[in-house]
């Protein structure tokens, strides 16, 4: 078990470590007790709530509570991997920086008077991990999360920098130089003096921890292949299985093959299937797979803990190149097998940040089903673009055809992933079938008035154009 000891943190402030939150009292010094995996510890200075005097003798107060008045403010964040082999972690809040300095950043004064009392630290001034995980399946929950970025830790360094911190106002390495670039043109423009902002200031040390997001870019805009042409990149464009075992290729070190340059093969009647033999193979791309996977984990924590807007976007572009990839489904079955339980943690953890009980998955039960503002919220950006990707990729794993996968067993336990994922998003009142009705009658209550309107969903316009219906290329 690995003890998280945090130095002169402000009194009465918003502390968290992976999906439990509460408000720290005077006596609190950090975290004991924690298993071996995968972490994040994330805090936010700031805090509406008065010191309660009654709480001196107290570690913590307000354990888990969804409304903390800190929830709108900065917050900074770690991730970190307890192991045996690492009885204590400390970290230090610095008020200059907002940060929490890693133990190198330390003075060494700080560090000998914490070895010289941890006894007295870890009994009077830790709280138990197990203790805060309310309700418990907290941790099952977290440890599915955890278990994607565990498989390839290299990708936090990779994105965060060796110090594996954040802070909800980071930006990706091309957002900054975007803002970079709109200062520079601003500054030739006015001819007012240069302007440093908190990117480069003056007497700025470039050996400094990462202060962007190395997150992949992806352009939805362009998913097909440099050399395509004409057909090629329609087919590209609707079907972004090039694009995501593009990325594959890129994420998996030990592959070396780059991407066809030759002219494209394509003809009039090319299909996604007929051009799938210029994709790398799901063999050869294994590490590449697991890199984007723990990318996405890494994303969403970083959007439903630290709010960070750049992870929002990257988050989304993740799953929209997933999930709108039929062609690789067949491919790299492997890929999807692992990345719908992960979505489906992602999904229970939304609704404990809001302090419903994850577990509860029986949709007759008492608990009311949980309102889809909830991953509007959190995960959708209100506007539900998450359930038309999980109903088009329902129909696209229902058109798989046996013949179509080398392995059917991998098939098998895809379409029972994609099934338990289901039963999770009915709680939100989500239902994946494309069975529906786009247009219909409604009684309305008593109370506005009675009567009866006919209603119509314009929003699932596009779920109509298949089958008969379906576009067609018409040779003149």
């Amino acid at each position: 078990m690995t003890a998280l000891i945090l130095l002169d943190l402000p009194p009465s402030s918003f502390c968290a470590i992976d999906l439990a939150s509460f408000t720290t009292a005077p006596r609190f010094r950090g975290i004991k007790n924690i298993p071996p995996g995968v972490h994040f510890c994330y805090f936010s200075p700031t805090s509406d709530a008065p010191i309660d005097p009654s709480t001196t003798s107290s570690r913590i107060t307000e354990l888990d509570s969804a409304s903390h008045p800190s929830s709108l403010h900065f917050r900074t964040g770690f991730f970190f991997a307890a192991s045996p082999s690492t009885p204590h972690i400390i970290r230090k809040w610095c008020t200059k920086t907002e940060t929490l300095l890693p133990e190198s950043q330390i003075p060494t004064a700080d560090i000998d008077a914490v070895k010289r009392n941890l006894p007295e630290i870890h009994r009077e001034h830790l709280s138990p991990y197990e203790k805060l995980q309310v309700p418990e399946d907290k941790v099952a929950i977290w440890n599915t999360l955890a278990a994607a970025i565990t498989r390839s830790q290299t990708t936090l360094t990779r994105i965060l920098g060796p110090s594996w911190s954040c802070e909800s106002a980071r930006e990706t390495t091309w957002e900054k130089a975007e803002l970079d670039d709109a200062i520079r043109s601003k500054t030739e423009i006015t001819g007012s003096r240069p302007l440093y902002g908190p990117e480069k200031p003056p007497g700025h040390d470039g050996n400094r921890d990462k202060e962007v997001l190395e997150y992949t870019r992806i352009d939805l805009k362009r998913t097909w292949p440099p050399t395509a042409m004409g057909r090629e990149r329609t087919v590209w464009a609707r079907d972004r299985s090039w694009v995501l075992t593009d990325i594959f290729r890129k994420l998996s070190p030990n592959y070396s093959d780059a991407p066809h340059d030759a002219e494209s093969r394509a003809t009039a009647n090319s299909t996604a299937q007929s051009l799938a033999g210029d994709l790398p193979s799901s063999e050869n791309t294994e590490d590449g797979q697991a890199a984007l996977l723990a990318e996405a984990a890494v994303s969403f924590i970083l959007t439903v803990l630290l709010a960070n807007y750049s992870s929002t976007i990257q988050f989304k572009h993740i799953l929209e190149i997933s999930l709108t990839a039929p062609e690789a489904v067949k491919s790299h079955t492997k890929y999807f097998i692992r990345l719908l339980p992960l979505l489906s943690s992602m999904l229970k953890s939304a609704r404990l940040i809001v302090g419903e009980n994850a577990s509860d998955d029986d949709e007759e039960g008492e608990a009311a089903p949980a309102e889809e503002s909830v991953l509007e919220e959190f995960i959708s950006g209100g506007d539900a673009w998450l359930v038309k990707l999980l109903r088009g990729f329902n129909r696209e794993l229902k058109d798989v055809a046996t013949g179509d996968v080398q392995d059917m067993r991998e098939l098998t336990r895809l379409k029972e992933g994609f099934a338990r994922l289901e039963k999770v998003c009915r709680r939100f009142g989500w239902y994946l079938d494309d069975q529906y009705v786009r247009k219909g009658m409604v009684d309305l209550p008593a109370e506005e008035g009675g009567g009866r309107v006919e209603v119509e969903l314009e929003d699932m316009e596009g779920e109509d154009e298949r089958g008969e219906f379906a576009p067609v290329i018409v040779e003149l």
